[in-house]
């Protein structure tokens, strides 16, 4: 394989799968599609390859990542490109990829990138607007931080004398 066609981050994908493997891996095409642009494909949609990656423990998910490649329809490249429905930014290179599946692989001259200001998100789409490559990883949700313990409320103490009195004063009675 050569440079142009290699996958990103080749020698880290090999080290961080042999350190932290996924505790599981999806395939289903159309919910990871879902998942990852926020709508269904269309009849026009075609996804060549898919995959999202969860590494869970007794608390949930602490860490994500997927990947797509689709022959995307002109409605979707409308969306994710020309109206650019994530906010993304233009980019020159995209960021080198931890572990990313073999088939994830490009030729970075002949690509165009928008990718996330603070997020991991990844939009690699060739110059002849035939193939979609996409990516993005994140963590689960964190526990907040522990509730602080509240003060039980004072014991009710007796009034303590003074000019006022303990008792409201009698309600005259309104029938008279």
């Amino acid at each position: 394989m050569d440079a142009l066609h290699a996958p990103l981050s080749h020698t880290a994908s090999i080290t961080a799968s042999k350190i932290d493997p996924p505790t599981s891996i999806e395939n289903d095409p159309v919910e990871i599609f879902q998942r990852a642009f926020w709508v269904r494909p269309t009849g026009s949609d075609k996804i060549v390859h898919a995959e999202r990656r969860e590494w869970k423990d007794a608390n949930g998910i602490q860490k994500w990542q997927w990947f797509l490649v689709v022959e995307p329809s002109p409605a979707l490249l409308k969306r994710l490109r020309d109206d650019n429905a994530f906010g993304l930014i233009p980019a020159t290179a995209a960021s080198p990829l931890a572990d990313a599946p073999e088939w994830f692989v490009f030729n970075r001259n002949e690509v165009s990138m928008l990718k996330a200001s603070q997020g991991k998100l990844q939009l690699i789409f060739s110059n002849d607007k035939h193939t979609l490559y996409a990516t993005d990883s994140g963590h689960g949700f964190r526990a907040g931080a522990p509730e602080s313990i509240k003060p039980a409320p004072p014991a009710a103490q007796a009034p303590l004398p003074g000019r006022l009195p303990s008792v409201h004063p009698p309600i005259p009675d309104s029938a008279q």
